[in-house]
């Protein structure tokens, strides 16, 4: 019997080392589980495993297959309270020739129990893009009384680590943290804004997933078969093959000066003596950042994690004279998340660039980051879209990463609350619609007028018009009722207004609406943008 029992246990061991269930990194405790929707849970179990999810008092159940499994829970209420979730994988197991019973076998059921526990059902926002999206609260105008207030069981947080694949990923290492003032230092400021000013506005959980990258280019955030279909001209932006053999290129150069530096700093610390400064030249070659990496690494994980919407701040890196492919890869990005997690028209809100760099005065001057702006405007054809528009975020000095986060947060939560929650409120700045030349003036007319168009502060500035010699002058604008007139006396028969085209702007601009928010940068015309 000692035998027959010791043969019995040493076959369950062996069993249940087969019998693991797991569910994917981003179902861990603290999460935030999507109202309202159908709740895709998904994971790996051993192939032709029985797997079931219980979760409040709902009972899916599937089969492994290839390794992965996948239910859906049916839609869900929101609530205050902390929840658990229970996901039983089974393994069917028979022994046989028991010592006694020869011709007889034992069916064994093994059961793998993975509990997620502190779960809250609420609204669950995807938050994308490189380092103005990425910039902690740590760096924020307004951070540090921010975060000391941050204790808010209500608001869960996940950040995706950097994570740059060559090929798609179905996994990415992440967990689900409460806010707190030990949490939220070091998390996004654009997110965390948005993210804590919608949790009090709704009165219900809220979830974000803050999935960013510094210093990334578009067409690292969408997939090689949609950046392929685009038929764009081959380069190191949009080709892996051309992109991954410069990046060897420069890493290789780069190299031999960073391992001296690196030796100098070591024996340095042997003898005890201070680090040396870098030497003048030396460049770190960060993570490969090409096309693809980012959709791969840090977007197809999280498909199809039931979310609400998506929030995309990208474009600096993309932001360079002749580089005027934004106005195609934006609509792009937009279809192919959408439908990647097929919960169609789901809002997503554009962050329109802050103007940075030197202030420019010459309206001729080429502008990277006005194309770049104008592209995202134009992403508006896109429908269940929003813009925000940051141009009076700007920093003095034009450094790239403002400091003033918490009011893109709250133009944030008033497209939240008209496009995904169906209030009706004015959510943003005048918006361009169309132009009437009539002799040597431009007449136009705009949407998003938000009780009437105003001129803050001084006389209304930031607009150039050109006639067909495509020369910029600025122009003289005049607020008329709902309409803006533009003239110039060097301009006799005008072909062309823009508005807030340059690097960053001067005079600042100060076109807004009655209902407080800025109008976004435009151009009338459809000329094509110079290469240089």
């Amino acid at each position: 019997m000692r035998h027959t029992l010791t043969t019995i246990a040493s076959c369950l061991m062996m069993a249940i080392g087969f019998a693991q269930v797991k569910p994917a990194s981003l179902f861990s405790d603290n999460m935030v589980l999507q109202r309202e929707t159908n709740v895709p849970v998904w994971g790996t179990a051993p192939e032709g495993e029985p797997v079931t999810v219980e979760f409040e008092g709902q009972k899916q159940t599937t089969t492994a297959k290839d390794g992965k499994w996948k239910v859906n829970l049916k839609p869900l209420k929101a609530g205050s309270g902390a929840l658990n979730m229970r996901i039983i994988g089974e393994k069917v197991r028979f022994l046989v020739n028991v010592e006694g019973h020869e011709n007889k076998s034992m069916k064994i059921i093994l059961r793998d129990t993975v509990i997620i526990h502190n779960i809250l059902v609420g609204e669950v926002w995807l938050c994308s893009g490189q380092s103005n999206m990425e910039r902690a609260m740590i760096y924020d105008t307004a951070g540090k009384e921010a975060v000391a207030n941050s204790a808010n069981d209500m608001l869960r947080l996940v950040t995706i680590p950097h994570n740059s694949k060559d090929t798609p990923q179905t996994e990415v290492p992440c967990k689900w943290v409460a806010s707190s003032p030990a949490t939220t230092l070091r998390f996004s400021a654009t997110a965390y804004w948005y993210g804590s000013k919608l949790q009090k506005e709704l009165g219900v959980p809220v979830g974000i997933i803050n999935s960013s990258f510094g210093g990334t280019i578009i067409e690292s955030w969408i997939s090689n078969k949609t950046l392929t279909s685009l038929g764009l001209p081959k380069d190191g932006y949009n080709d892996p093959v051309i992109a991954r053999a410069n990046y060897e290129t420069k890493k290789a150069k780069a190299q031999p000066l960073v391992d001296k530096y690196n030796a100098e700093k070591e024996s340095a610390k042997q003898q005890h003596l201070p680090v040396p400064p870098p030497p003048a030249g030396m460049i770190v070659v960060g993570d490969y950042r090409g096309p693809n990496v980012l959709y791969n690494g840090m977007i197809a994980p999280l498909i199809p994690y039931a979310i609400k919407g998506m929030v995309w701040y990208q474009g600096e890196n993309n932001a360079y004279v002749g580089r005027n492919t934004y106005y195609q890869l934006l609509p792009a990005l937009i279809k192919e998340w959408r439908s990647e997690w097929g919960e169609g028209n789901i809002p997503f809100f554009i962050v329109q660039l802050c103007p940075f760099h030197k202030k420019v005065t010459d309206p001729n001057l080429p502008s990277g980051i006005a194309a770049v702006s104008d592209a995202q405007r134009s992403a508006l054809s896109e429908p269940n879209t929003a813009l925000m528009v940051t141009t009076d975020l700007v920093e003095p000095d034009g450094d790239v990463h403002y400091k003033r986060k918490e009011p893109l947060g709250a133009r944030l939560v008033l497209a939240a609350k008209a496009l995904a929650y169906n209030q009706k409120i004015e959510y943003s700045g005048p918006l361009y619609k169309s132009v009437e030349f009539k002799g040597n003036k431009a007449i136009l007319t705009f949407t998003h007028i938000g009780g009437g168009l105003v001129a803050k502060d001084t006389a209304l500035c930031g607009f150039t018009i050109a006639g067909a010699d495509k020369k910029f002058y600025v122009g003289n604008a005049t607020i008329e009722g709902d309409e803006v007139v533009v003239t110039s006396p060097n301009v006799a028969n005008p072909s062309s207004v823009r508005y807030g085209w340059a690097d960053h702007p001067w005079p600042d601009l100060n076109f807004w609406n009655e209902a407080g928010l800025p109008a976004a940068v435009f151009r009338t015309d459809n000329w094509e943008l110079p290469l240089k």
